[in-house]
């Protein structure tokens, strides 16, 4: 709001920040293993991850260099305890997690291509069909 503006404050914001709260509960309710990231157990194998590989490794697979700050499932969880708190981890940066990786769990294969344009993964169709 600009000084000399008498305008009464518009609500939206709030009324997003209570939406955003609902929305949040309700997925901590659907979905049991959000609070198993607030576990001592998980945030020690996310330290040890991190401190272990500390760049991300979808970037360093595509000769670029990036930080990483997420310890990533290899293998998703879908909600089984046991899988979550031994799977195998891998580091990445925020934007190869928040994007990348959700496609890729969907579709069954990482998503990306090597220097010569070819597909990372092996399982990827286009290493599976045979070329002549």
């Amino acid at each position: 709001m600009k000084a000399g503006d008498h305008r009464k404050p518009s609500s939206g914001g709030i009324q997003k920040h209570e939406r955003d709260q609902r929305h949040d509960a309700k997925r901590r309710v659907e979905k049991q293993s959000r609070g198993w990231y607030k576990s001592k157990l998980w945030l020690a194998r996310r330290e040890e991850q991190l401190s272990s590989e500390p760049l991300c490794r979808r970037c360093k697979a595509r000769g670029r260099i990036a930080a990483a700050n997420t310890a990533n499932h290899i293998i998703p969880n879908k909600e089984n305890w046991t899988l979550f708190a031994t799977g195998e981890l891998e580091s990445l940066c925020e934007a190869c997690h928040n994007s990348p990786v959700q496609r890729e769990e969907a579709r069954g294969y990482p998503i990306g291509c090597d220097a010569s344009g070819r597909p990372i993964d092996p399982s990827h169709p286009w290493n599976l069909t045979p070329r002549t």
